[in-house]
């Protein structure tokens, strides 16, 4: 499956299936390495991570995938690469085009035309941390590193002018239907005007204006239907000019915080959900398209409109399915717990995360399920040293799309220092868990005392005049332990912690959204750091690794369901 947009007048080549792959070891410099050099032993499919497969699990080191593809000679091209990790250098033909250290990010990058028909795609991988090479996934995060091309790859053959590269689409108007497209020229589009239709219809813009490789018009879609979870509606969008053609699909819906409340196309909204990973113990995080779908299905069927895609860019099918399914989502780029990387504030670091961030809401733009953005989970935001990079990643976002909340979840939210710079206030809190008072009889005592505590403290600071979310909250249980004292670790205690938070949080005007940790179980850190996770997993999954449900799945949808 190609996900939007699509290009019905190129050649447009889908590059996934099985490729020639070689892994190596102890390489320096993988980035200097030379395809020709090598000897492709083995086979592996693209999208996959070489580290879920038998004969590479748990290694660290460098896997290289390289394909062949036949292209019309003397011609452009444009590589699509929806993910990749953590660490990646495109070759074609030899030569490197380029490295990519923004693992889960979507790039494209052009190819120089070549006399040769049969072009040869390489890709090098690397799952090794290190601080240089891709600063922006450590040994700390809580779930796991892998390398391979987690995503799709996709090879478009460009026309020799006018290429499309994208259009944006924001809605100005609801009730009349009223867009803006803003359609962006990989160069100097063509003198005359591209023609418009929607859903098939021919539509003349109201106002057209051009800067530079960017024409903007105003279009007025007929028969406007609003998106929403309830209904789902979307439109598609031709761009029809010269040699080029684009087809962009969006919907029609406002977002936007007013007082304690989340609007979604002008009425208050409470968004109920889950984080969710994209991860599977047999295939890493290059998830099939029926592993999505299912996981869709298992949100819907407890009554959720909410996901928190942590913590990363999300893949575009899933932000496909999530329109059609009419699943609202928080996407938020690569960030977790950082607090010394920020602190230190390194150049390279603080650029990646940028571009990381931009290429997120670019990418994502036109999906009407995206609702709010954010960056950093955990990242030290208490600390006064850190507003620089908080006011530069918020300003970036708000730059690329005014039409969004922002926010970013937080851990420290007695101290936060720049919750204020938010549309959006978002806590990640778990008592009951990490307990207070460890020799507590009855943790879960603590749930309500510390949501009625963080709802005052944001009060006295002057800070309960946005929404609020509880974009974490949960308790571990290993899936198959219903043990009749329902302690730590079993079912039984994880369905009760869920459904105090719930009985808490569902239907309060206090809250604007609650995100349970986590929706699925997920492998985490290797090493010693995991005997605090059983199994080397994060088990605060409401399913486990392979999605079967744990005491706690109706437990949340009777909750859930009771409001919606």
């Amino acid at each position: 499956m190609i996900s939007f947009p699509h290009f019905p007048k190129r050649k447009v080549h889908c590059l996934d299936g099985v490729w020639d792959f070689a892994f190596l070891e102890d390489v320096d410099s993988p980035a200097s390495l030379s395809p020709a050099s090598l000897e492709f032993t083995h086979r592996m499919p693209v999208p996959g991570v070489f580290d879920a497969y038998p004969d590479f699990a748990g290694r660290r080191g460098t896997g290289v995938y390289r394909t062949f593809i036949s292209v019309a000679p003397n011609t452009k091209g444009l590589l699509n690469l929806q993910g990749l990790g953590m660490w990646a250098a495109v070759f074609v033909d030899g030569e490197l085009i380029r490295e990519i250290p923004l693992p889960y990010s979507g790039v494209t990058v052009v190819v120089p035309a070549s006399a040769q028909a049969r072009r040869e795609l390489v890709i090098v991988t690397d799952n090794r941390f290190d601080a240089e090479r891709v600063p922006l996934f450590e040994t700390i995060f809580d779930f796991y590193g892998y390398g391979g091309v987690y995503r799709s790859v996709i090879w478009h053959e460009l026309p020799a002018v006018g290429a499309i590269e994208r259009v944006r689409i924001s809605t100005l108007d609801l009730k009349q239907g009223r867009v803006r497209a803003r359609v962006e020229y990989l160069q100097e589009p063509a003198t005359q005007n591209p023609s418009f239709a929607v859903d098939g219809e021919p539509v003349e813009p109201v106002e057209i204006t051009r800067e530079g490789n960017t024409l903007t018009a105003v279009l007025d879609v007929p028969d406007p239907a609003c998106w929403s979870p309830a209904s789902p509606h979307l439109h598609l969008l031709t761009v029809s000019g010269g040699e080029d053609e684009i087809v962009e699909r969006f919907g029609l819906r406002t977002v936007e915080a007013k007082g304690k409340r989340i609007l979604l196309n002008g009425e208050p909204i409470q968004l109920l959900g889950f984080c969710r990973h994209e991860a599977h113990p047999q295939h890493g995080p290059a998830l099939p398209m029926s592993q999505l779908a299912q996981d869709l299905q298992l949100l819907k069927a407890m009554g959720c409109n909410f996901v928190r895609g942590s913590h990363y860019p999300q893949d575009p099918r899933f932000l496909d399915l999530c329109d059609e399914m009419g699943m609202l989502v928080w996407e938020e780029s690569l960030g977790w717990g950082q607090v010394d990387a920020v602190a230190h504030s390194a150049p390279r670091f603080i650029d990646l995360q940028e571009q990381q961030t931009r290429l997120m809401v670019r990418n994502s733009y036109n999906h009407p399920c995206v609702i709010l953005w954010g960056f950093l989970n955990e990242c030290g935001s208490h600390r006064k040293e850190l507003a620089g990079l908080y006011e530069r990643l918020i300003a970036a976002i708000r730059e690329e799309d005014a039409g969004r909340l922002v926010t970013y979840a937080s851990n420290h939210p007695y101290e936060d220092l720049h919750f204020s710079l938010c549309d959006v206030v978002s806590i990640n809190t778990y008592p009951g868990w990490y307990a207070h008072d460890i020799d507590n009889p009855n943790p879960l005592q603590e749930i309500p005392r510390e949501m009625n505590k963080l709802c005052q403290s944001l009060s006295e600071r002057n800070l309960d005049d946005r929404p609020l979310i509880i974009s974490e909250i949960g308790a571990g249980a290993i899936y198959g332990w219903r043990d009749p004292c329902a302690f730590h670790w079993s079912e039984g205690y994880q369905s009760e912690y869920l459904k105090t938070v719930c009985e808490i949080i569902v239907g309060s005007e206090d809250f604007a959204g609650l995100a349970l940790w986590q929706f699925c179980d997920i492998r985490t850190y290797p090493g010693a750091r995991a005997l605090t996770r059983p199994r080397a997993f994060n088990n605060k999954g409401i399913v486990d690794e392979y999605r079967r449900p744990k005491l706690a799945f109706e437990t949340v949808k009777d909750l859930f369901t009771r409001q919606t």
